[in-house]
């Protein structure tokens, strides 16, 4: 683990190390595993982790960009086009279903209108 990591582990929990990724899990409500995955540099913090680290512990979510060695421009497209890929996905989706409803209601209003030439008879 490089000096940031500690110094930052140090910092949220009385200047100890043991014991400071179980806090920010904790405080992220998240997994320990996931906290000790980004120590070990194995995978970065979310967006959504990073700013709530920030907030949490009083820092730039640049400052905890730098901790886990991460480029704030990049990550942050990243995670943008992601968001934007997940939310072209979910609207593609609802139109799917909104299709599938209209060509439902449109079945229907041909059934009605069956029965109600029906009942006219």
């Amino acid at each position: 683990m490089d000096e940031k990591k500690i110094k930052f582990l140090q910092e949220i929990n009385n200047g100890n190390i043991k014991g400071g990724q179980r806090i920010i899990a904790q405080k992220l409500q998240i997994a320990d595993s996931s906290v000790s995955l980004w120590f070990k540099g194995i995978k970065s913090p979310s967006l959504d982790s990073i700013i709530k680290m920030a907030k949490i512990f009083n820092k730039t979510e640049n400052e905890i960009r730098n901790i886990f060695s991460m480029s704030a421009d990049t990550n942050t497209n990243n995670y943008a086009g992601f968001a934007i890929t997940s939310e072209i996905e979910l609207l593609k989706e609802k139109m799917k279903n909104l299709e599938l409803e209209i060509s439902l209601l449109k079945k229907d209003n041909e059934l009605l209108k069956k029965e109600l030439e029906f009942i006219k008879k």
